[in-house]
């Protein structure tokens, strides 16, 4: 069933698994971050593999690993959890130095997209659960940057999704009402935020999550942030 979009004014977006490809970037985060602590510390790599729940023959995240929702704090803790001779904050500052390394790859040209939205009118924004800092520094080099009105990740201040707290920050910011914005995500993260704010949830299934465990949660569902696209700019405004 096709949404009413007539009243949606802003347009909140969360970073990994909607905007960027996240089995893509995230993996080879991890494989990379495991291989070069256990290397460091000398911690067996099965063991830091298991803090944060990846699998080393599929090389790939498990679906409830806390990367995948989790804030880079938690991230860290978990793996620090293994690495007790190790500095908390230095560990937490490594790992995202290496994240803002990590090559992002968009799921759609971004620029293009974000330029058609804020073409139509609509306020945008992202908020991830990711760190402000490598947030910037990826939107920045994909050249959308400049393009947003609101960008936080979970150590701006705001608190953390699926609190309602840093989506309410984009509707204060942009002066726009709850109701008259949507936040599009992969994750339920995402939707609860979405819910618990009084927005609009919109599911992306470029991430992690099945459409089965999203689709009750979201008011709709899109293959990608592309088809959303051509809605938006098709068939509702």
């Amino acid at each position: 069933m096709k949404y009413d979009f007539s009243k949606i004014k802003g347009l909140l977006f969360d970073k990994d698994g909607t905007l960027f490809d996240f089995d893509k970037t995230w993996n080879s985060w991890t494989k990379r971050i495991l291989r070069e602590v256990s290397e460091k510390s000398g911690v067996d790599l099965e063991k830091l593999a298991a803090s944060i729940e990846f699998d080393l023959n599929t090389e790939k995240l498990m679906p409830q690993s806390i990367v995948i929702a989790g804030t880079h704090k938690q991230v860290t803790a978990a793996l620090h959890r293994e690495l007790p001779d190790w500095d908390f904050d230095h560990l937490e500052s490594y790992l995202l130095d290496i994240v803002i390394e990590t090559p992002q790859y968009e799921v759609i040209p971004l620029k293009s997209f974000f330029e058609n939205l804020k073409s139509k009118g609509f306020l945008l924004g992202v908020m991830t659960n990711d760190a402000e800092k490598s947030a910037r520094a990826h939107l920045i080099n994909a050249g959308v940057y400049s393009l947003l009105d609101f960008v936080a990740g979970s150590d701006t201040g705001y608190g953390v999704k699926p609190h309602a707290e840093p989506l309410l920050a984009f509707s204060k910011q942009t002066d726009l009402q709850p109701n008259e914005v949507a936040m599009v995500g992969d994750s339920l993260h995402d939707l609860k935020a979405a819910h618990a704010a009084g927005m609009v949830g919109i599911a992306v299934l470029t991430g992690m999550a099945t459409e089965d465990q999203l689709k009750k949660h979201a008011n709709m569902v899109f293959p990608s942030i592309a088809e959303l696209s051509q809605y938006l700019l098709t068939e509702s405004v």
